[in-house]
């Protein structure tokens, strides 16, 4: 889990009049984001939102209540920091690694990585990432959070496996203490679900969820210029 806690921004407006905002600092979201939305010319902007903070007033521990709770936090502070006009698509997401009913965050400390790998080591684990979608338009808005599922099998670690990993310097800022898109993919074996939810945004998730979102409110019809193949 992530704390996310400073803002910064890009040109903002695309030519549908839309503004696209993207709440997070991830490398890996902005990548996808790049990718995909590259020419929309999005906006980022990191909510002012302590996790470690909200998660005191929430008791519960079930993984998919967890991370659809914080990134339903993430859209709220964000409506809280930025005045939005109209015509607005905002994203936020939060990812966490479960094993054994136990959510794994970033690691302290290389210590703590060696803990989290050894755990995860020879073992199926799960990814889940929750998307929040706050949609605006002249007299309408709407939030929608849906989270994406993917087991993630790991191979054998041993000591020098994990050692390495650690010394590439990849963990310290990872739920679970690795990355699938860099090194860490040497440390795994399978993954059974969408390869970019364990990057951190579930790509074709939030394609259906903006699709869904255009097809089935008029007012929010703007939303189909998002799409790449519209």
């Amino acid at each position: 889990m992530r704390n996310e806690a400073s803002c910064v921004s890009n040109s903002a407006v695309d030519n549908q009049n839309t503004l696209l905002v993207l709440a997070s600092a991830s490398p890996r979201r902005h990548e996808l984001f790049d990718r995909f939305w590259g020419c929309h010319n999005y906006q980022v902007c990191v909510p002012l939102y302590d996790e470690q903070a909200a998660l005191t007033k929430f008791h519960s521990r079930e993984p998919k209540m967890v991370t659809e709770y914080l990134a339903a936090g993430k859209i709220e502070a964000l409506r809280d920091q930025l005045l939005f006009t109209d015509n607005v698509v905002a994203v936020a997401a939060d990812t966490i690694v479960e094993v054994d009913g136990i959510i794994l965050g970033k690691p302290a400390d290389e210590a703590e990585a060696m803990d989290m790998l050894s755990k995860l080591s020879d073992r199926k684990h799960r990814v889940l990432t929750s998307v929040g979608l706050f949609l605006k338009s002249d007299n309408f808005e709407q939030m929608i959070v849906q989270t994406e599922e993917t087991a993630v099998t790991f191979a054998q670690l041993d000591r020098d496996m994990i050692e390495w990993y650690i010394k590439t310097g990849e963990p310290l800022d990872k739920a679970g203490a690795y990355g699938i898109q860099g090194f860490g993919s040497a440390l795994i074996k399978k993954i059974d679900g969408c390869y970019y939810n364990v990057m951190g945004l579930p790509v074709n998730r939030l394609m259906n969820m903006l699709r869904q979102a255009a097809v089935s409110s008029p007012e929010f019809s703007f939303v189909k210029g998002l799409l790449p193949w519209s």
